[in-house]
């Protein structure tokens, strides 16, 4: 290193970086120097080393390796060394940090097949949608790095056969496969897809020639947002899509869209994509339970494939543009009419719309990041950071995928090539970034709520029906005994006792019904949000029953602090099975057999006592009953509460001492209980 610096007057760190990438090249089996490189074989060996070149000589010959090492200084600085598939890693020469290893999910090298990407990425997604789940693969890469070449295959192949399918050809067969067993045994699954572009702020459908989402449609502007007026909302609400019968006419919708896009020719790319492209598919599936009117499940396939960030010092799209006017020692040598300078700028436009909408993906993505960071740290959901979906049309299209309810695949596609490292650091860090958000299925959450809200609506318009059917209104006479005083004595004297019949009318005939009614609405306003249980409308009879408890105990209430195992729980508090039970829980959560004997879901939380598994309960009853048998057979002197005591504390200073004997102090306890051996 510090002769290279000599030679070079550069520093340490770029120094190592020539060394580091002349040993990549030597593992690479491309051993043969360039001529004028630094690494040079000696070309006077021997003991005469005075038989050199003259002084002159060795000058030029520093001079011209010089101006090499001025020209190549990207590539000293910043660059891809080495590709690790195996280990999911790239390892990379960074400006600021020098050596930095690139952590993904995935890598895949240069020469590996689209049918093992599809089978190691992107299957699980289609299994996925197939099952109710929305999925979106989003391609992101520099220009010309091969992402339309991943996502659709070479341009002009068979849609149907060759290996060279991307991950649309290959994920609509697998799809349409299901579809047509699904038919097969006579369901109604409807399948549809919309092919879609953008383009700064306007949305286009590449299956109609282009035409601007929303335009020409009646009463587009009436009661809707104008944010919502023209894209996206069109293509999410389904106004885009086609029915899809087999994978003879997806082929034809993809060809008709394919033929629909913005393409041109770049310095960079023969046939580069202008605009952002997203192909989505749309499932149907119905679903049958007895008795009851379920509605369908639906789900969506996003496949992003977008258009590439470019430099215009590198695309060369500025080549032809010119200004309006042109003037020369004050006098003007040439006009263009402004046809033509838009004309002329138009790559250069497409360009600018492009890299915007990346930058507003990389804006949400980092967004996210910070906010699945701070959601660790403990930051309630209100103080999380806002995420700018609204900033583009490619982000508020992909929402869904982003920060929805949608399993999520980002493909980054990066060149090795030295001269667009830059580009290809830029693209691993993004990738790195996307790699470290988690997302939760709020999507699905909600899907299920609103499937409850509908249940809970049938039955309402079910109790009301019946209500209506049975009910009938009723006089009811009611005797009132009243003390009235003799006429003039204004309440003073003598006072004569009088029998009132006070009749009512009354509705009889369906109060379980009625009282019936009033639980679902109460279950409905909790599953809407709207209050709390505790907040909905109490009737005078539960308020009665409060007061009658309150009489009974003295008006001292009941302690509103849960029962939990602790350090400090004494043995009078192991007789309530919930403690026991928490207990258990605390000391075994961890087992490997918790999930198969206590139900054991959510190991590294600690849960309220309502979210117990039940299975922790069983095992507390059972204790429980082995410990009567052997009171009665007088093996055993202590109350329940100290027997349970002294042994979770001898069991937790042996799990302290030994935690690898929990495994085999839970074995006991289940042969103790008798417990079937695979658990509840």
């Amino acid at each position: 290193v510090q002769l290279v610096r000599q030679q070079l007057g550069c520093s340490s760190k770029d120094a190592l970086s020539l060394i580091m990438r002349k040993q990549q090249r030597k593992k690479s089996g491309d051993e043969s120097p360039t001529r004028g490189s630094l690494f040079q074989p000696c070309a006077y060996p021997g003991a005469e080393k005075e038989n050199t070149p003259s002084n002159v000589q060795r000058a030029n010959s520093a001079k011209k390796l010089q101006t090499e090492v001025d020209e190549a200084d990207i590539d000293v600085r910043c660059s891809i060394l080495s590709v690790q598939e195996e280990k999911g890693a790239v390892l990379a020469v960074t400006k600021n940090s020098g050596l930095h290893e690139f952590a993904l999910d995935r890598v895949f090298g240069e020469h590996t097949a689209q049918q093992d990407v599809y089978n190691r990425a992107a299957k699980r997604l289609v299994m996925e949608f197939l099952n109710g789940t929305s999925a979106s693969i989003i391609c992101y890469g520099q220009t010309a790095s091969g992402k339309t070449h991943t996502m659709f295959g070479p341009h002009g192949l068979d849609f149907t056969a060759g290996d060279l399918r991307g991950l649309v050809p290959r994920t609509c067969a697998e799809v349409l496969e299901a579809v047509a067993r699904w038919r097969h045994r006579g369901l109604e699954v409807r399948l549809s897809a919309s092919y879609v572009e953008l383009y700064g702020s306007e949305v286009s459908d590449l299956l109609r020639e282009g035409q601007v989402v929303g335009q020409g449609r009646e009463g587009r502007y009436a009661a809707v947002r104008a944010t919502d007026r023209v894209g996206h909302r069109y293509v999410l609400d389904g106004h885009t899509e086609w029915n899809i019968r087999s994978l003879e006419e997806l082929r034809e919708l993809l060809q008709h869209g394919d033929e629909a896009k913005r393409r041109a020719a770049t310095a960079m790319n023969e046939r580069s994509t202008r605009a952002h492209t997203v192909f989505v598919l749309s499932l149907t599936v119905p679903q049958r339970e007895e008795g009851k009117q379920v509605p369908p499940r639906r789900s969506r396939f996003y496949f992003a494939d977008l258009g590439g960030s470019e430099q215009l010092s590198k695309s060369k799209v500025d080549a032809g543009v010119k200004a309006p006017v042109t003037v020369v020692g004050g006098e003007e040598q040439s006009r263009l009419s402004w046809r033509e300078y838009y004309l002329a700028r138009q790559r250069v436009a497409e360009t600018l719309n492009i890299n915007m909408g990346l930058f507003s993906l990389k804006r949400v993505i980092e967004v996210l990041h910070r906010r699945c960071r701070m959601a660790g740290e403990g930051v309630p959901s209100h103080a999380l950071p806002y995420v700018p979906y609204q900033d583009s049309k490619l982000t508020m299209l992909l929402q869904e995928a982003l920060g929805g309810g949608a399993r999520t695949l980002i493909i980054t596609t990066i060149s090795m090539d030295t001269a667009h490292s830059e580009e290809s650091l830029q693209t691993l860090r993004f990738g790195e970034t996307c790699a470290q958000v988690q997302k939760t299925r709020e999507a699905d959450q909600a899907a299920s709520v609103t499937l409850a809200l509908d249940k809970i609506e049938q039955e309402i318009q079910a109790l009301q029906a019946e209500i209506a059917r049975k009910e009938r209104w009723e006089t009811v006479f009611t005797r009132r005994q009243d003390l009235d005083t003799v006429a003039g004595a204004f309440g003073e004297g003598q006072t004569v006792e009088r029998e009132e019949v006070v009749p009512t009318s009354v509705l009889v005939g369906a109060e379980a019904e009625r009282e019936q009614l009033e639980k679902v609405l109460q279950r409905q306003a909790e599953l809407q949000g709207l209050c709390k249980s505790l907040d909905f409308g109490k009737d005078y009879r539960s308020m009665q029953a409060d007061a009658i408890q309150g009489d009974l105990d003295g008006g001292k209430g009941h302690d509103f602090r849960e029962s939990r195992f602790s350090a400090r729980t004494k043995a009078k508090d192991f007789e309530d099975e919930a403690v026991l039970a928490d207990a258990l829980r605390f000391l075994f959560r961890s087992c490997r057999e918790a999930t198969a004997v206590f139900g054991e879901q959510k190991a590294r939380r600690r849960l309220e006592r309502s979210e117990i598994p039940e299975g922790y309960h069983l095992v507390a009853r059972a204790m429980r009953q082995v410990w009567e048998e052997r009171l009665e057979e007088g093996q055993e002197h202590r109350s329940f509460g100290k027997a349970m005591l002294d042994r979770c504390t001898a069991w937790r200073a042996a799990f302290k001492a030994d935690a690898s004997s929990r495994d085999a102090a839970l074995s006991d306890l289940v042969r103790e209980c008798r417990l079937p051996a695979q658990g509840y």
